[in-house]
């Protein structure tokens, strides 16, 4: 037996990365998750208007089965009864695959019940696993009490992996 004269170079992703690419697929994509959020401190150079929050969720997503989500989310009171809020958030499937979103939508506050009705798109931009380059949109749509500081959505769209 004669051995090779030159070291053989480990193969890289690349290929991986182009087939993924590749084979990449527009799916439907939607499902509905309950939350749970806590009331973050303000930054220093936050306005009076400005809420922070940490939401997480519990999903039932379409590719993804069950999922957990973590999302750091920005709220900004338009008005005593309105507001925009904007988030990034990261769903994990049960096999530990990561989906990145972004969402930003409007709210109407209910000063009566201090129930939040909230809509608006979400758009996902990569991941891990199968979903490293993941694309799409969803829109949003859900509720969340202000008192006991849980929530729900649904999510209807569609992504391409």
């Amino acid at each position: 037996m004669t051995a090779c004269s030159e070291p053989i170079a480990p193969e890289s992703d690349a290929g991986f990365a182009a087939t993924a690419v590749a084979n990449a697929h527009s799916r439907p994509f939607g499902g509905r998750c309950t939350t749970a959020f806590t009331f973050l401190a303000p930054l220093p150079t936050d306005p009076p208007n400005v809420q922070r929050l940490h939401i997480d969720s519990v999903c039932q997503l379409k590719h993804l089965g069950r999922t957990t989500g973590s999302a750091e989310q920005v709220v900004v009171f338009t008005g005593p009864t309105t507001l925009n809020a904007s988030n990034t958030t990261t769903y994990t499937a049960a096999n530990g695959d990561q989906l990145f979103a972004s969402w930003t939508g409007t709210g109407m506050l209910d000063p009566e019940t201090l129930v939040v009705g909230f809509s608006g798109p979400e758009q996902y931009a990569g991941g891990t696993g199968r979903f490293r380059h993941a694309s799409g949109s969803a829109f949003l749509t859900g509720s969340a009490s202000l008192v006991s500081t849980t929530g729900a959505y649904t999510t209807r769209g569609s992504i391409t992996y």
